[in-house]
């Protein structure tokens, strides 16, 4: 009993402890949720918020997403779909906006109808953030006609003008190192110039970026309104402020920095903690960051002047193929879209999954040249989601079994004898439901103490399923009491023979840790359809059988019929 008691406490904290949330809602309106971990917490939520009724899960999905959501659950739900995922919003206990993963798995009964929903809610908010800044970093890129300055995040010296803020300034490279943005701005001082920067540098909850309107005072000439986006980035291996200006009084066409934007292009990539690779449609690398090209082993590239993608990601001599290494460069190719694969990178005894982005690049005339691919490491997060599937898998079991027996509970026998009358109903055949007792049972805990007690309800559980078909049910309702479903029988005749069976078996004592145990037991047995066609008469039915054996001395069978 304790090394169950100490294995459950172990799945609890794993599951309290895990970075993945667990769901397990109702396919109801609204999705009222019968479960969630513990560390629902993480989203300023309590278990008590959701399993009060308080708050459905539907009540959470941000109501831009809702609509989409739950239109995209009804497909899964009547395409016949097992699990899906989904990306979307919700909103935390603050009203807080977070992004999550949810990949769930749809519960279904026998006729195919979704009954529950079983979800893992991981949350990407810091993921989906990585990608808006690195978007935002390719919007700077491509904005050739902004001015960019770089400057030291401590002493705000510049140390990077690109060609149009020089001209636009009137200063030299030269003349510009010596200078800070408080020498091309006067409008504020250091201080409010710093108090602008804050947000960049808060500890709890750091910005992307900020954004403010100020005037700029060249050198030679009139000053003019601009309008300023500051970033934190890794450049030259040190991290800067870097600075997107906008001249908002008149637009001015960037065309002589292709080279030193190339530069810049580098830098920023080489910030990007997944590898990003550019590739030709002839697997050649046109382009990769620091995190690539960290993973170059020269002994597996032919052409050192011309590596190809294959090559130097996974170490091959050929392009990447079949189910284990689909290659995203033709998936990209031939769709023309947007496409992720994953491949197993794995060795004997270490797991390594690898998540593979490709995003297709146009020419000019609006053909696939080339596409991007970044590679994320998401080996944890595969061992967290086959951990979590094996915790739901136990602890559905034993939600639905009983823990010493391991025969099926009353949650599962109700289910099942509900099933059992439909089966019935349908095949136009007899059921039979008997209620069991251990007779005295309480008589043989008190005199030889719970184990003995458990060592008899083990052994009685084992003698009465060797008396049934595998297509039969036993349970154990509580204590001593068990039931049997026992189906597909045409007259009532033929449950006779079951039931003398099953009193045969204890006709010889049950061995416990301590000495013999002679055990008797007392049944009732009532008939689907005729002793009743509906699930809870039947149940009472078959329990004034049992009482009535008890009454007359117990260690026999009754059926209900027999009692009219």
């Amino acid at each position: 009993m304790s090394i169950s008691t100490d294995r459950d406490d172990r799945i609890q904290k794993v599951l309290d402890n895990s970075q993945a949330v667990m769901f397990y809602w109702r396919a109801e309106a609204g999705w009222p949720v019968e479960y969630v971990s513990k560390n629902i917490d993480m989203f300023g939520y309590t278990q008590e918020d959701f399993l009060s009724g308080e708050i459905p899960y539907a009540s959470i999905i941000h109501p831009d997403d809702l609509e989409r959501v739950t239109h995209e659950v009804v497909q899964h739900v009547n395409r016949g779909t097992g699990r899906f995922r989904q990306v979307y919003r919700i909103l935390d206990k603050a009203g807080e906006i977070r992004w999550i993963d949810d990949r769930t798995s749809i519960e279904r009964d026998e006729h195919g109808q979704a009954r529950h929903f079983l979800g893992t809610v991981i949350d990407i908010s810091e993921q989906k953030a990585t990608e808006q800044h690195n978007q935002e970093l390719i919007n700077l890129i491509d904005q050739s006609s902004d001015q960019i300055y770089v400057f030291n995040q401590f002493s705000l010296k510049f140390t990077y003008l690109n060609q149009a803020a020089l001209h636009n300034i009137g200063y030299t490279f030269e003349e510009a190192m010596e200078l800070t943005p408080k020498d091309i701005q006067p409008e504020m001082d250091r201080e409010q110039f710093l108090a602008k920067l804050k947000p960049l540098n808060s500890a709890e909850r750091p910005q992307d970026n900020v954004c403010f309107e100020t005037v700029f005072c060249p050198k030679n000439g009139p000053c003019y309104p601009v309008d300023v986006r500051v970033q934190m980035l890794e450049v030259s291996d040190r991290l800067q402020y870097v600075a997107v200006v906008r001249d908002i009084s008149e637009h001015k066409e960037l065309e002589k920095e292709r080279e030193k934007e190339h530069q810049f292009v580098q830098d920023v990539v080489d910030g990007i903690a997944d590898a990003v690779m550019v590739i030709n449609a002839d697997y050649s690398i046109r382009l990769m960051n620091k995190a690539a090209r960290e993973r170059i082993k020269p002994e597996w590239v032919a052409d050192p002047g011309c590596p190809k993608c294959y090559e130097v990601s996974h170490y091959r001599s050929s392009p990447c193929s079949g189910k284990e290494h689909p290659c995203p460069l033709q998936m990209a190719v031939q769709s023309g879209e947007t496409v992720s694969v994953i491949h197993d990178h794995g060795e004997e005894g270490c797991e390594h999954f690898v998540k593979l982005t490709a995003v297709p690049l146009h020419d000019e005339n609006g053909e696939i040249s080339a596409i991007v691919e970044t590679a994320h490491d998401i080996t944890d997060l595969m061992q967290a989601q086959r951990a979590l599937q094996e915790q739901a898998e136990r602890m559905h079991y034993q939600a639905s079994h009983d823990e010493l027996t391991g025969l099926p509970n009353r949650r599962l026998f109700d289910d099942r004898i509900e099933h059992a009358i439909l089966r019935a109903n349908r095949e136009k055949q007899m059921m039979g439901l008997a209620f069991i007792d251990v007779d005295k049972f309480k008589e043989i805990n008190d005199s030889l103490g719970h184990q003995a007690g458990d060592e008899v309800l083990v052994e009685v559980a084992s003698r009465l399923k060797n008396c049934l078909r595998s297509s039969d049910t036993i349970a154990r309702l509580g204590g001593d009491e068990f039931s049997l479903i026992i189906e597909g029988v045409k007259q009532q005749e033929a449950f006779r023979p079951v039931m003398d069976k099953i009193m045969q078996a204890f006709s010889t004592p049950i061995v416990t840790h301590c000495c013999e145990v002679c055990v008797t037991i007392s049944a009732g047995v009532a008939i689907y359809p005729q002793d009743s066609l509906e699930r809870k008469p039947l149940l009472r039915r078959a329990d004034q059988a049992l009482y009535d054996v008890k009454l007359h001395g117990r260690n026999g069978y009754r059926f209900y019929s027999d009692l009219t």
